[in-house]
């Protein structure tokens, strides 16, 4: 009895283990960042982390037997996370002391995504008015908060930020939920999925700063301007072998919140020490 042999490349979980490894090095700058000690390579490796989380929620998304579970687990901690950030917005006493507060919450950005991506599945199965109504969903809903009382304006966004994600308020907004259709739309083509998010990444993130920044330079694209460098994540892509890999759920779940709300701690007690 022979084994059967893996299949070269990137197992889906080897790739998300990537990710969080991106990300943890992309927030130790966004956290740290106030000391001027954490060189601007780290963000540029961290801007891989964001496509290769959306890459592989797609795939997550279209491979599961569950899309109601799925899409319950990702809500819920999006949740936790809006109510967590309300909570530091409110009191004062938890923010850092210049006033800087963790703003993170990809799983707001996942669920919105997920709605969007159910709209398009309707569209495809010819139910066109059901599937546009649910694309347009989470941006009607977001909307319509600007028409009540002033005074009821407060409470309303943080019904968005916690029960109700706002495509405006979510991490990454527009930008993000539109990279995360164009992965979803092309997902059975590899190639094509892979080069039409380049594609977007660098028109979206090259195009804007040459159109209204002025005067431009090649410096300011590799110390301000460099979110295009997250168009490198197609390579990792191209490497993706079709593998689930390693089964291990809660990883993602448990690492994403943690790691944010201890790093923040520290810097909320460095900040403090330093100044």
């Amino acid at each position: 009895m022979t084994l059967e042999k893996s299949k070269k490349g990137l197992t889906g979980f080897q790739i998300k283990f990537l990710a969080l490894i991106f990300m943890f090095i992309d927030h130790i700058n966004y956290f740290f960042e106030f000391t001027g000690k954490v060189p601007v390579v780290f963000s540029w490796i961290g801007r891989l982390a964001g496509g290769l989380f959306l890459f592989t929620m797609v795939e997550g998304y279209t491979h599961t037997s569950n899309k109601k579970k799925y899409f319950t687990r990702i809500y819920l901690m999006s949740a936790f996370m809006g109510v967590v950030k309300y909570l530091i917005q409110i009191i004062p006493q938890l923010q850092r002391g210049d006033g800087f507060y963790p703003e993170n919450s990809i799983f707001s950005t996942f669920v919105i995504l997920i709605i969007i991506f159910r709209g398009i599945d309707y569209i495809r199965e010819k139910k066109i008015f059901k599937g546009v109504a649910l694309i347009l969903a989470p941006f009607i809903i977001a909307y319509s908060f600007n028409f009540l009382p002033r005074a009821m304006i407060p409470y309303a966004y943080m019904l968005i930020s916690t029960l109700v994600p706002s495509p405006f308020l979510a991490e990454g907004g527009l930008y993000v939920i539109a990279t995360g259709i164009i992965l979803y739309l092309f997902h059975k083509n590899r190639k094509v999925q892979a080069i039409s998010y380049g594609i977007f990444v660098l028109l979206w993130m090259v195009g804007l700063p040459l159109i209204y920044i002025r005067p431009i330079s090649l410096t300011l694209m590799f110390t301000q301007y460099y979110e295009w460098m997250a168009a490198f994540a197609l390579i990792f892509m191209f490497l993706y072998n079709g593998e689930k890999g390693k089964s291990m759920k809660s990883l993602f779940y448990i690492f994403y919140p943690a790691h944010i709300y201890i790093l923040y701690i520290l810097s909320f007690l460095l900040y403090r020490l330093k100044y």
